[in-house]
Parts: C-alpha cells; structure tokens; sequence
C-alpha cells in the first residue's frame, strides 16, 4: 500500500510538477542473429486487424540543439559480498565541480538464429552479422500486461497479463538475445514471455499454441501459453536486466545458452539484488546491498560487457555495482544526488538522469564522474538508451521533450519538444529498435501510446492503444546487445 501510495505520487504527478541514421542493417558484433531470412515465414503484421491493431499518426520534423561536461572521480565507495559483509573506502580522485542538485518534492520477432530450445534457424544476407531487433515490449502498468509491437509495422503483435492476478502493475521490460522479455511487476514477481511461438508451452496439449495475437485478443493468464514463467519478489520490484548468456556455434546455427536476469527489490532502508535462471525463473544468488532504498528501490538496471549488474537508487542514489562471477558487490555515490533514468553504454559506463537537467556518466576504469553539458534544458532525465553512433536518447520530462547526447563529450546535442512531437505530453522511456530508429513511450497522450522519431529523416510517427504505459528499460533488447557487442 505504502509503495502504491509513492509510486501513485512520486512515478507520476510529483515527477511531472518537480522537476544515427537509419541504417540497412545493425550489426551487434558477430553475435545475434536472424530467425526468419528472406520471405521465411515468421510472426509478422502487416497489416491492421482485429487481432493486430495500430493506431499510427506520421509527420515530419525539423530539430535544432545545444552542447560539454565536466570530469571528477567518485569517493565514499562502499564494497562488500554476498555474504553481507562490507567495507567503505575513499578513493584520492577529486570530486566533480558540477552544482548541487535539486531533489523531487516527495520497459519479437526479434528474430534470431536457431534456438536452443527449437525452431528454425536462418540469416539474412550477412549471416550472423544480420540482426533484426523488431519488436519493443511496452508495459501497460494500469491494465497489469505487456505489449509486443512488431517495430517494422507499428502494429501490436500481442498482449500479455503479467502475474496470475492480473494486476500485476508492470514497468520495466528487459529482452535477451533470443528476443524473450522479461516483464518486472512493481506489485512484486517477475515474468518471462516467449518471443516466439517456437518457445511457447502447449500446456492443455491440444496441438496448438493458445496465445495472444493483438490488444482485442487478451487471454487470461493461466491459458497464455507463451508465459513461460514468473518467480514471486518483494513489493516495489523494479529493475530487470538480461546478461548475453554463452555465445555457442557460429553464423547461422549460433545460439544463446544460460543468459541469466538481474532484478532487485527493496526491504527496509536496502535492497536485494537478484540473480535468476533464464529458462527456469528460479533464483539462482542473492546479495543484500546496504542503504540501497532510497523509497523505492533500485529504480533501474542494467549490464555492462562482463555482464554485472549496474542500477541506481531513487532518487539520491548510490550507484550499485553488482559483479556476476560472485555477487559482491561495491555502491558509489553520486556527486549530485540526483537519480531517476539509467542505462549502461556500450563502453560500459553507467548514465544517471536526475531532476533540473542533472546528467552524469560514470567510467568504472578511471573511477570518474562526468556532469553533462545540458544547456537549454532542465527537466527531469528519464528512461534512456545509446544508438549505433554513440548518442544518448532520453524521454525528457518537465519540459516533454526527447533528448540526444553525444556520450563521448556528454553534450547534450538537441532537445526535440511538441514542435517535433505534437502532443508529447508525458515522456517515460526512451529506446532504439534495430533501424537505429528512436521510440519514446508517452505515458498520458491520447491515452498512452510512443513516438517513432526517425533520426535521418525526422518523420515522426505516433503508435497509439496502448494503456498508460509506463516503461524505461531495454525495451527492444538493442541495448543489451550493443554492451555485449559494442559498435564502432
């Protein structure tokens, strides 16, 4: 009740008053692969039906933007294990000289190779170098189910009831590299959901898969038959992330075995840590970070090249660091305590989105914080995620706008508002589909729906029906994939 009553307060209203080209194919390094090739037949959706549907508005767009940062080291690290123990150290690096910070009031045809757990192989003309992400997963959190939108047709693919109470109040989506999602309910649990009907369970053995084929084709939750599991979590359960899993063969017949997902709930003045099985959803390790609930929790995640876990604290921070090979785990706290967005780059640095423009990028080699350089905006820095060209998008609130900063410089390049995006009312969560092109969930226009900004071209599309959505996270499973195998 506590956490409805600050999320209904704090997620929401309170957020609100206080505070890349497209190319033909991206290529996740030599790792991720294609189910369907050519004309191959898969999950598709051309078109709009009954079971299938859109709700797509296009226009055109013209952007202009700003700009540079600075650079300090993190101190007051504290360190410990999965045993519980833990010490602080102060590291020698001086701290950033950014300003203070000011605090609130207070989420496929994915298509990929042969499976391990069955269905057809296949690549395109690049063989395994041929990615196609082509679906986003986007929570409907009041409806208690998940979306799966097929990002080449705007049309949604499926809707999915996240817990067997069907209330499940789901946020955060992670895919993997098979392209399953993983769907985390803040009413607590976690829930894993096949891409593919290949990987669904005939549970009744009736031949076939009984399963979701649009929005006006919702099945209960026990008859879904590409639910394939869902481990029960403390209340306020929020982030999910995917490690890559083990890379086993190559080009077409290459798979992803053993892929893990880190998720975290709080408890007290801390939070767990969780470590899951992919194919089982059973729990697999677990540490309890100290001073890790800030009131709701670690309120993102994500995994950097060796697969350990990153997420920050609402809304103070620190910066949790959780390492896969043994669960101990170090907390940095930020220079300005400010915390909401997060997500990790492809070089492995973690970007932290506060409130009055706050952005800051983290280098676990040097051990150093960096402000962005945020001039012209000064609003609250949600759900974001890097493209291909090593540009940061962000659903910007307070001023709703969606936001583009170069990662190198930590300079903010442009800031897209309602002259781009009629109608933008509440940005969530920022991600980038396979084209390289940019989806940013708004919570609140024309009852929720996303933006799809081309950024070589500037159209903008509007993908509607959805039901207060509220996702920011790796919707599409391209950030994943870029941190297992960075471009450039």
């Amino acid at each position: 009740m506590i956490d409805d009553l600050m999320r209904g307060l704090i997620d929401d209203q309170d957020v609100r008053d206080g505070g890349g080209a497209r190319w033909a194919r991206a290529m996740v390094g030599a790792s991720l692969l294609v189910i369907a090739c050519g004309d191959s037949e898969g999950e598709t959706g051309a078109t709009a039906s009954d079971s299938g549907t859109s709700d797509v508005e296009t226009s055109a767009a013209t952007s202009a933007g700003t700009t540079a940062g600075t650079t300090g080291g993190a101190s007051g690290v504290t360190t410990g294990d999965s045993a519980g123990a833990s010490t602080s150290t102060t590291s020698s690096a001086a701290s950033t000289d950014d300003p203070g910070t000011t605090s609130p009031s207070d989420q496929t045809k994915f298509d990929l190779g042969a499976l391990p757990d069955g269905g057809d192989g296949g690549c395109g003309d690049g063989g395994d170098d041929d990615l196609v992400f082509s679906n986003i997963w986007i929570s409907n959190s009041p409806q208690g189910t998940v979306s799966k939108i097929d990002t080449e047709t705007m049309v949604e693919l499926g809707r999915y009831y996240t817990d067997a109470g069907q209330a499940g109040d789901p946020s955060r989506t992670s895919v993997n590299l098979q392209g399953d999602v993983a769907v985390v309910n803040r009413a607590g649990g976690i829930t894993k959901i096949a891409a593919s009907e290949e990987r669904c369970v005939d549970k009744n053995n009736n031949g076939v898969i009984d399963t979701s084929t649009g929005p006006n084709d919702l099945l209960g939750y026990a008859a879904e038959e590409c639910i394939l599991w869902t481990t029960p979590l403390p209340a306020a359960s929020r982030p999910a992330a995917w490690t890559s899993g083990e890379k086993v063969g190559e080009g077409c017949n290459a798979q992803y075995i053993n892929a893990k997902v880190w998720t975290s709930a709080p408890t007290g003045a801390d939070a767990y840590v969780y470590l899951l099985d992919g194919d089982t959803g059973e729990i697999e390790g677990q540490v309890l970070v100290p001073g890790a609930n800030g009131g709701l929790g670690i309120y993102g995640g994500a995994v950097d090249p060796v697969n350990d876990f990153w997420g920050v604290t609402y809304s103070a921070g620190p910066l949790v660091h959780v390492r896969f090979e043994d669960l101990s785990y170090e907390t940095i706290p930020l220079p300005n305590p400010s915390a909401y967005g997060f997500t990790v780059d492809s070089q492995g640095r973690s970007w932290v989105g506060g409130w009055s423009g706050i952005l800051q990028r983290y280098d676990p080699e040097t051990q150093t914080w960096t402000a962005a350089n945020m001039a012209g905006y000064s609003g609250l820095s949600r759900g974001m995620m890097e493209d291909q060209s090593g540009h940061l998008w962000i659903a910007g609130l307070s001023t709703s706008a969606l936001l583009r900063v170069d990662t190198d410089s930590a300079t903010l390049i442009e800031a897209l508002d309602a002259a781009v995006l009629p109608g933008v009312a509440t940005p969530t969560g920022a991600s980038v589909d396979y084209n390289g092109t940019v989806w940013m969930v708004d919570q609140s226009k024309s009852g929720g729906g996303a933006f799809v900004y081309e950024p070589e071209t500037q159209e903008v599309n509007w993908v509607g029906g959805l039901q207060g959505p509220y996702t920011y996270s790796d919707m599409t499973g391209w950030a994943l994939g870029n941190v297992a195998n960075p471009q450039g």
